[in-house]
């Protein structure tokens, strides 16, 4: 197999519910497919479907889909192809948690469809449980989701089991780089079938650290490892510096060799609370950077992430993509994948008329145009610079441009609605189907709670979620720039106390601009916090703050939130 990073994989999340438990002799009657790529999920869809059997009443309990509902649900010959879509992209791996249950279903239901069977890679979640999580921990989706701060929704039905199960393989994926060093798709899958084995530390060791492993808080945090000398050998973040530190000090729980040679080095510990999980991100990051402990693997926190760019410099700007963050122009990202950046500046070189082109427009040469002129895909100062109103109309067509970037897509979805029903009246049914995709594709990236890509300029929001720990209280952080400024723990009925109000006013009122250029540090710390926020943004409720907005209308918009406990059950 070639060398494919685990960032780089499509993993395929399917989830089926089944009038049983044979694949030959019963059925699927509801499934969903999520497609997780580099942090990200790209893609998702579920259906019930008729499975022509009676649902037995023990099913129908545990899943709530009754033969009432089932009767009038799409056919399998109708379901699987697009199912089978899933698997026509590069790196495509099946997921499934005990994916033998679920690939034999589905390859079962492919075949009645008259489609190929799947031949591709097959992941199972239970089996990564089973070698990455502590002997003790409960295995099933609902349990795992639960330990990972996952809420989960709709439990039992397709898509609720399909979204959190790829939720947990993410978390997967972080501690199988992070505490076995495993960076490919090739060795991920081999792991999944190795040979179990734990490492018990000595009793003597375990009870040399009993008195300071009382102290610990049920916190969020950072611990620091020491081996004899003092000398920091490893750096971690937890979101319970209590659970996570006493978990090295238990049987069963060291699943690796490198934690193994870890446990046997520590010879001092000490913490440091952060009262909030990002913050304890970011603190990691830092002081993994300021100590460089021994056991700490770097992976991809060295990896540069591309950006895309609207620039400045020229007389007519261009979209672009980049990872250098020098240059005089205006930055949309960091994405956590070049491939998600890649898409957004297709859809905007399909859908606007921005140069595509590196001619010199400074010069009085006037060009021959080209083919982007001729499908409506350029505006060609090439040719027409020269006219009165160009500048205006290009001028216009880059502010069309950033708000896109910034979320507003509304005229672009109503303009491409337009096109594909213009298509299909004339019976071009292959371009309205393009279209369509381009629809859904923008839908997806400025619709979906996971993406959040407006300009590093205007990335100043505002994020109340509940707090996890305890539901009476809420968790409010104010972000400038995409970066985390200040963090509160209040109650639901005290959001708008002097405190929060003064914080306000300082973070997004007091002149600061962001820095011409952007360090590396600045980089890090940015893709933590896009990290962080695809996984808890439907957790809470965002505000924007844009320029029109003042400090009273800000609180005003806070005091009218009602953010949902998190049931993570």
């Amino acid at each position: 197999m070639e060398s494919i990073s685990i960032w780089d994989a499509n993993f395929v999340v399917i989830d089926v519910e089944t009038t049983g438990n044979n694949p030959r002799e019963n059925r699927i009657m509801d499934i969903a497919a999520v497609n997780l790529n580099n942090h990200s999920i790209t893609k998702e869809y579920s259906s019930q479907v008729n499975p022509h059997q009676f649902i037995p009443p023990f099913i129908t309990q545990m899943t709530k889909i009754t033969n009432e509902q089932v009767f009038y649900a799409p056919e399998n010959f109708a379901v699987m192809p697009k199912i089978a879509s899933f698997f026509k992209t590069q790196n495509v791996v099946f997921v499934a948690h005990n994916a033998n249950f679920d690939f034999s279903f589905v390859n079962e239901s492919m075949k009645r469809a008259k489609l190929d069977p799947l031949e591709v890679p097959v992941l199972d979640t239970l089996k990564l449980a089973r070698r990455l999580l502590a002997d003790s921990q409960k295995k099933n989706v609902g349990n795992l989701a639960h330990y990972f701060g996952i809420r989960l929704r709709n439990r039992h039905s397709a898509m609720g089991d399909a979204k959190a199960t790829a939720k947990v393989l993410l978390h997967f994926l972080e501690i199988a780089e992070e505490e076995h060093e495993i960076t490919t798709l090739e060795e991920l899958l081999s792991f999944q079938n190795k040979k179990l084995s734990y490492f018990t530390p000595l009793k003597e060791f375990t009870d040399s650290f009993q008195d300071k492993l009382s102290t610990l808080p049920d916190t969020p945090g950072v611990y620091y490892f020491m081996d004899k000398r003092k000398k920091i050998i490893y750096v971690g973040k937890a979101k319970s510096l209590k659970n996570r530190v006493s978990s090295y000090f238990q049987p069963g729980n060291i699943t690796s060799y490198k934690l193994k040679e870890l446990t046997k080095s520590i010879a001092d510990l000490k913490w440091e609370e952060t009262y909030n999980e990002l913050s304890a991100l970011l603190l990691e990051s830092k002081e993994i950077k300021k100590y460089e402990p021994k056991f700490n693997f770097v992976g991809l926190r060295l990896k540069s992430f591309p950006f895309l760019i609207l620039t400045t410099n020229e007389k007519y700007p261009r979209i672009d993509i980049t990872y250098n963050t020098e240059m005089e122009a205006e930055y949309y990202g960091p994405f956590l994948s070049k491939a998600i950046a890649l898409e957004i500046k297709d859809i905007i070189d399909k859908n606007f008329q921005l140069v595509k082109c590196d001619l010199d427009f400074n010069s009085k040469k006037i060009y021959d145009t080209c083919l982007f002129y001729q499908i409506s895909e350029c505006l060609a100062p090439c040719a027409l610079r020269f006219e009165n109103d160009f500048d205006e109309k290009y001028r216009k067509e880059v502010e069309k441009v950033r708000q896109f970037l910034s979320g507003f897509a509304t005229n672009l979805f109503e303009k491409l609605k337009i096109k594909m029903e213009n298509f299909s009246e004339k019976l071009e049914f292959e371009k309205a189907q393009e279209v369509k995709q381009t629809i859904e594709a923008a839908s997806r990236i400025f619709n979906n709670s996971d993406d959040y890509i407006n300009s590093i300029n205007d990335q100043n929001f505002i994020m109340v979620m509940s707090h996890q720990s305890d539901q009476k209280f809420n968790d409010i952080f104010l972000f400038r720039y995409n970066k985390l400024m200040y963090h509160q723990t209040t109650g639901k009925k005290n959001m708008n106390n002097n405190e929060l109000i003064e914080m306000i006013g300082k973070v997004y009122f007091n002149g600061t601009v962001i820095p011409d250029k952007l360090s590396l540090s600045d980089i890090e710390e940015m893709k933590i916090t896009n990290s962080w926020l695809a996984k808890n943004k439907e957790n809470g409720e965002i505000i924007y703050i844009d320029s029109l907005m003042n400090k009273e209308r800000i609180i005003e918009k806070i005091s009218k939130l009602n953010i949902e406990p998190i049931e993570l059950m």
